[in-house]
């Protein structure tokens, strides 16, 4: 291994490490920063490393150690030693103990996904309640090749091929990112620092134990003798690159995002026009605001809602995890949390003079007796109205929601459901729409021009139906 490492000098892991914390401002004069220690080489070079570098940061550390309790007795001891490590570098400590195997059968999740789960759900709390700033971890170099490597092979994207990020959140920091596993084990043996063997780390029943230990060797050997460097190197530059992407994309996101009832709509033709590398992380970013979370969320669906929205024309939906639903209808794309309430039936007489408070949408038709005005010399109203010639109208007049079939002005007439597409009325809302019927006729639909059959002439007696806004106390009243 060569000469000791004289006392009160850095080692070289000590000095990549502070570069690695200067290049990405992980840490500010003063900072409290909790350290999380498994007990093994990573996190205890980690915390040694910090401990070295605390007068120059003027840094408080406090160390955090989450017993899993997989490995049984061994993991009893890994938490003791860290304990009494802890002690001895006269450091507060912070611990827990978790039954993460008995909780992942019992809830049927991936056991690795679950303790990683616990894992940083113990360390955001303990930084919580201890006031740290930052959460350390001890990822190196070495497992950034593996997970880039990993999520290669697995078909990851680029922002999967950025794999371990060195800051997240502006939280949790890796300042042996940049560092190499033999690195790390040359600073302990210098040192003299002992660390626990955690002995699941050669089991080769692990697809990340077999990359490890036997794919990159054989790639090395077989093809790049600097692969991991180089895998870290490639990570390095994808994280780049998604950053700019996903920077580009939010920008992009805020011009054609909007509020649609219950979710949130994307403008197609605004989406489609953007570079094709921005597209899916507007639509991320979208599914992200609207569900909350991209919890199971993969790339099926990103590029089913993209195909959806590629089509010329057309009405239809991507099903989303969890009961979600991304509809598009015409030239919009609604992106649903859940399945909105079904829009009740509804069916009122509209009394003449009188009025009727649609309850079911939130609007107010009223109806009065007039002359009919000349067109021209109406003035534009602040709400929807219709002048209807008595006389036509072959029965009281109702307010009702749609049903099949129905026509407007009656019998041969235009179909209304052809009309409201016709209009780009998206079906979500063809549902909650008040007609004004009389017999069988739709007579009237609020923002269109009545039916032709039964619109009265200008100066003629006549039925004027007006639409408002619904006062929440009233309810249908003559």
């Amino acid at each position: 291994m060569g000469k000791l490492t004289p006392p009160g000098a850095f080692h070289p892991l000590e000095r990549r490490a502070r570069k690695t914390i200067q290049n990405h401002d992980m840490l500010a004069a003063g900072e409290h920063v909790l350290v999380a220690v498994s007990g093994g080489a990573d996190s205890v070079a980690l915390l040694h490393c910090l401990v070295a570098l605390s007068s120059e940061y003027d840094l408080r550390l406090t160390v955090a150690h989450l017993n899993h309790r997989i490995r049984g007795k061994a993991a009893d001891a890994d938490a003791d030693f860290v304990r009494r490590m802890s002690l001895e570098l006269g450091l507060p400590f912070v611990g827990a103990t978790v039954e993460v195997k008995r909780q992942a059968e019992l809830t049927g999740r991936n056991l690795e996904e679950h303790a990683r789960g616990v894992r940083y759900g113990f360390l955001r709390a303990a930084a919580r309640r201890a006031g740290a700033g930052k959460i350390a971890v001890g990822h190196n170099r070495n497992d950034q090749a593996e997970t880039a490597l990993f999520r290669f092979l697995r078909g990851s994207g680029i922002a999967g091929l950025a794999a371990i990020r060195p800051v997240v959140d502006d939280l949790v920091i890796r300042p042996l990112l940049d560092c190499g596993r033999g690195l790390i084990l040359d600073y302990l043996e210098r040192r003299a620092i002992g660390y626990r063997e955690d002995a699941s780390n050669n089991d080769l029943r692990y697809a990340r134990n077999r990359l490890r230990h036997e794919t990159i060797p054989c790639l090395e050997r077989g093809f790049n003798p600097r692969l991991v460097p180089t895998l870290a190197r490639q990570a390095r530059m994808a994280g780049e690159a998604w950053d700019y992407i996903r920077t580009q994309a939010v920008r992009a996101l805020s011009g054609i995002l909007s509020s649609a009832g219950e979710g949130r709509a994307l403008a197609i033709p605004a989406l489609m026009g953007l570079h094709p590398a921005l597209r899916k992380e507007v639509v991320r970013q979208a599914l992200l605001e609207s569900l909350g979370s991209l919890r199971g969320i993969g790339s099926v669906h990103v590029e089913g809602i993209l195909s959806l929205c590629a089509r010329r024309k057309g009405d239809g939906q991507v099903q989303l995890p969890h009961g979600g639903r991304a509809v598009r209808q015409f030239d919009t794309l609604t992106l649903l949390g859940r399945p909105p309430a079904e829009a009740p039936a509804y069916t009122h007489p509209l009394p003449v003079p009188g009025q009727c408070v649609i309850a079911q949408t939130g609007v107010t038709l009223r109806a009065s007796t007039c002359l009919a005005p000349d067109p021209a010399s109406r003035k534009l109203p602040s709400h929807p109205q219709a002048f209807l010639d008595a006389s036509t109208l072959p029965g009281p007049l109702t307010v009702r929601s749609r049903i099949p079939g129905d026509r407007y002005g009656g019998e041969g007439r235009r179909k209304v459901k052809r009309m409201l597409i016709d209009a780009r009325i998206p079906r979500l809302e063809r549902a909650r729409l008040p007609m004004v019927v009389s017999g069988d006729a739709v007579v009237w639909i609020p923002g269109f021009r009545p039916s032709r059959r039964h619109e009265a002439e200008p100066g003629t007696p006549c039925i004027l139906v007006e639409m408002l806004p619904a006062p929440e106390s009233e309810r249908c009243a003559e």
